[in-house]
């Protein structure tokens, strides 16, 4: 706020009040004249009457005739007459008969010679309007952001909820952008693909075709489906595409359909059968995934240990996502299923959404066949901290430890530490090895060394390996 202006206090006294109150009535919207204590005496109108009934206001205190929030404001603009320095505008909102409540900006002048105060008055309704409008078009903006949300999330819900598998992908530069869950069993695992070539989940042979295909369906061509294979299934499809337009960009609306129904389990009568066999309440953690680990359904007893909200967030994701060792749980359990037909016991652990301790488990699966298609059923125990024993392996840790200080004194501390760190490394090769079923490619994988660097630390500790010569670089 800034003062209304500096008046030479001899130019006011040779003012008569009520024709100084009638020239500055033509500048402002309203001018009060008061005596000292703010009784209003007399009214006057600007250009354009603030009101209809402003002469209502005389013979009132204007303390009376304002808002209670405002009485604070107009108590400061009467003091004008002790300290002029305080000539301020300040916001009042004002009552006069028959009108709402008027947002009106006053600052007052004194009149010392003849005792009297002098309250001009600025109308801020249109202003007031403005800012109303603008607060209520930020309203509508939420609102409609709200419903825009709502309709986002309902798509998201009917594009993941659709039995077809659908993908959308970029017209200019065919990288997949999003993909339902649906197909998550036909492409594979739904976060590795998004924002890879659309073509790459082909044959090489059939990209041109398929960049044909999609840029005629840019074009607005109709066309028949297109057929192709799909490379980690080797399943033989139907591709067809619609042109999406998203404001400037152009996106195509991909389906593809297998032409073995029996590959399809997204219905619910399949999913239905899939969770008879897993046996819904079996109180291990149950789920079944397609031959290359994506999750096609699951028990609740899983859907508790990953402390998902739902199934649904499970399903179409793979699980080393769950898995202790990512990457490596995952490959020794389908390498081991693909080869043998089935694993028992393996050791790992079990991670949670929540971000809680990994778990202790036992995982056992086994491949079977639902029609033409082929998937895996996983059961997962997950190990009491109570029943878990300390390995006999840890024994001989403490053994040969108690045995290695007997030493001290008999032989310098270099070799002491060489030996004990022997035994450790030995001791976890042992274990890399049980770990992995025998698998030397993982278990090198799993220790952080390279295969013949893992060759040559078994020659030198002589680790014979019963499963050598079946050694599956999985």
């Amino acid at each position: 706020m800034t003062k209304i202006f500096n008046l030479d206090p001899q130019a006011v006294d040779a003012l008569d009040v009520h024709q100084a109150a009638a020239m500055l009535s033509l500048s402002v919207d309203l001018v009060l004249v008061m005596n000292s204590s703010g009784l209003i005496e007399n009214v006057l109108n600007g250009s354009k009457p603030v009101a209809n009934n402003t002469q209502s206001l005389i013979g009132k205190n204007w303390l009376d005739t304002v808002a209670i929030d405002s009485q604070p404001k107009v108590n400061a603009l009467l003091k004008t007459s002790e300290d002029e320095s305080e000539q301020k505008w300040r916001q009042v909102n004002q009552w006069i008969e028959g009108s709402p409540s008027l947002p009106i900006q006053f600052s007052t002048i004194f009149f010392p010679k003849e005792n009297k105060l002098v309250a001009i008055g600025k109308d801020l309704s249109s202003i007031s309007m403005l800012q109303q409008k603008l607060v209520e078009s930020q309203q509508e903006i939420e609102r409609e952001y709200a419903n825009l949300h709502a309709i986002q999330n309902r798509y998201v819900q009917l594009f993941n909820n659709i039995d077809q598998a659908y993908l959308i992908v970029d017209s200019q530069t065919l990288k997949i952008l999003e993909v339902n869950k649906s197909a998550g069993f036909l492409v594979g695992d739904l976060k590795k693909i998004q924002g890879k070539l659309f073509t790459n989940l082909f044959p090489v042979k059939d990209y041109e075709a398929i960049q044909t295909y999609l840029a005629e369906s840019k074009s607005g061509i109709l066309q028949t489906p297109m057929q192709s294979t799909l490379e980690n299934l080797k399943e033989n499809v139907e591709i067809s595409s619609v042109l999406l337009r998203e404001g400037n960009q152009n996106i195509c609306l991909v389906s593809i359909k297998p032409k073995s129904n029996s590959t399809q389990i997204s219905n619910l009568n399949e999913q239905t059968t899939l969770l008879t066999q897993a046996i819904e309440d079996f109180q291990d953690g149950f789920i079944v995934c397609s031959t290359s680990g994506i999750i096609l359904t699951a028990n609740s007893t899983f859907v508790s240990m990953s402390q998902s909200a739902q199934k649904e967030n499970i399903l179409g994701k793979s699980l080393e996502v769950w898995l202790g060792r990512a990457g490596i749980d995952l490959k020794i359990i389908l390498g081991t299923v693909r080869e043998y037909g089935s694993i028992k016991d393996y050791a790992t652990t079990i991670t949670a959404d929540d971000g809680s301790s990994p778990r202790e488990a036992q995982i056992s699966a086994v491949s079977f066949i639902s029609g033409k298609l082929s998937a895996v059923g996983i059961s997962i125990h997950q190990i009491s901290k109570s029943v878990q024993q300390p390995s006999a392996k840890s024994e001989n840790l403490g053994k040969n430890a108690k045995e290695l200080t007997q030493l001290v004194g008999k032989v310098p501390l270099k070799q002491i530490v060489t030996e004990t760190t022997d035994i450790i490394e030995k001791l976890c090769i042992l274990a890399a090895l049980d770990l992995t079923m025998s698998n030397r490619a993982s278990a090198a994988e799993l220790l952080g060394l390279s295969r013949q660097g893992l060759y040559i630390k078994m020659r030198r500790f002589g680790i014979v390996d019963s499963n050598a010569a079946e050694d599956i670089d999985a």
